[in-house]
């Protein structure tokens, strides 16, 4: 269930960062990468199909692409990780040191290239998840910065701004650092909850039905119990728009000038529809990806009981 795993995973990276500050050599952020790889897997059924990648290059760690088979829309997320450093009770000298990071033979800045790519394709949008240990997010939060949690997001474009405008000394330290970076966070809990569900019928707690997760979550509007899926590329689109509107409103005027979050495709890639079929053949994953690879598969809500791994398809 998603929205649970958006609750439990911040405060588990809080925690599993901060053990790792004595230790000679510490944590990057692909490890804690791959510990929210394994715990999409364990948290999403044959609803959530995680690709490993064979080699995986700058530009983005991750991609997350959320399907609805039911209308055949699409939306894509591009993620780019970074791990805060820095001891002391002074937060805002705490940092992320790899933010400015340049990649290619051409050195081109990281932020640059995760947005470009954006750019460039459809349906798909920058974000960046920063990974904090609990010392740090504690004296955050402590200056009221709530959203600074083991594990945030923000906006791609907001981020490449920071990074462009490092020009100077100055403003590459001050440009990385969580006091420049934690008003532009938000949480988790923004793109996964409220929870999404198919409602269930009563045959689904009739005797010898089969076993599956239930939840409480919201169908058409209403709270209802039933089968937890991922949100829709709608939902996910509209919950980026939320937080973009949030981050307005309490000041950032950067957002005005940031691209704007581009519409849902209305076609679900074939690369994509190709990795739902091989994992409901439990073939392996496609050779040759160049970073995580993550397929949400949701579904309109109904009435009817479909079972948690029923995945229909559009009629053509």
């Amino acid at each position: 269930m998603l929205c649970q795993l958006a609750h439990h995973f911040p405060p588990f990276v809080e925690s599993f960062l901060e053990r790792s500050r004595p230790l000679r050599r510490r944590f990057r952020e692909e490890s804690v990468t791959d510990l929210l790889m394994g715990s999409l897997i364990t948290a999403g059924g044959r609803r959530i199909i995680v690709e490993f990648p064979d080699e995986p290059v700058t530009g983005a760690d991750m991609e997350w692409n959320f399907v609805n088979p039911d209308d055949g829309t699409f939306f894509r997320i591009l993620l780019q990780a970074k791990q805060c450093y820095g001891g002391g009770s002074i937060w805002t000298r705490h940092g992320y040191k790899e933010l400015l990071h340049q990649s290619g033979s051409g050195r081109k800045l990281q932020a640059s290239v995760l947005c470009d790519t954006a750019r460039a394709a459809t349906a798909t949008y920058p974000l960046y998840i920063f990974y904090n240990p609990a010392s740090t997010c504690e004296a955050a939060r402590g200056a009221g910065f709530t959203a600074v949690t083991g594990a945030s997001l923000a906006d791609g474009y907001l981020i490449e701004g920071l990074v462009v405008d490092a020009t100077t000394r100055a403003l590459r330290t001050c440009n990385r650092s969580l006091k420049a970076i934690a008003p532009l966070l938000f949480p988790l809990t923004d793109l996964f909850c409220p929870q999404v569900v198919l409602a269930t019928g009563p045959q689904a707690f009739a005797p010898g039905a089969p076993a599956f997760p239930l939840a409480v979550g919201i169908a058409g509007g209403r709270p209802v119990l039933g089968v937890p899926v991922p949100p829709t590329p709608a939902a996910i689109r509209q919950r980026i728009i939320a937080a973009r509107e949030a981050l307005t409103k309490t000041g950032i005027k950067e957002t005005a000038a940031a691209p704007g979050v581009p519409a849902i495709a209305e076609r679900i890639p074939d690369d994509v529809s190709a990795a739902i079929e091989r994992a409901q053949a439990r073939a392996r994953s496609q050779p040759g990806l160049r970073r995580w690879r993550i397929t949400f598969i949701s579904a309109n809500p109904v009435d009817s009981y479909s079972g948690p791994g029923f995945i229909r398809r559009r009629q053509q």
